[in-house]
């Protein structure tokens, strides 16, 4: 009797065993059927983020080249800003002819000192 009564137990356990097993395959039937349904989306965003990563390493390419421009640039142009800089002589003099009332002035202090001048010769006409 004792045998019966666990045979009956295991037989209970096993059938509610089956039934679990049997609900399980269910849900993951059902949930395969979403899955599947899915799919295109699912590639389609697989295709946007390998885009975006294209694009995005295709700028930072960009930003990388246009800097090594713009260095090349600042360097050409400082190589170019030193030689205009550098000083050029003439072998004579340019004489520039003298018009009456007008003066060359260069800077600040030449226009002072003229200024003196003039005031000085005034005083003593």
């Amino acid at each position: 009797m004792a045998a019966t009564i666990i045979d009956g137990i295991i037989i209970a356990l096993l059938l509610g065993s089956i039934a679990y097993g049997y609900s399980v395959s269910r849900r993951v039937q059902t949930l395969m059927a979403a899955l599947k349904e899915l799919e295109p989306l699912v590639q389609e965003f697989s295709t946007a983020v390998d885009k975006t990563e294209a694009s995005v390493d295709q700028m930072r390419e960009n930003i990388e080249h246009a800097e090594a421009q713009e260095q090349a640039g600042m360097f050409a142009r400082a190589e170019q800003e030193a030689q205009d800089e550098e000083p050029a002589f003439a072998s004579r003099r340019v004489h520039h002819p003298k018009m009456p009332g007008m003066h060359l002035v260069g800077d600040k202090r030449d226009l002072v000192r003229m200024f003196f001048d003039a005031s000085r010769t005034e005083s003593r006409a």
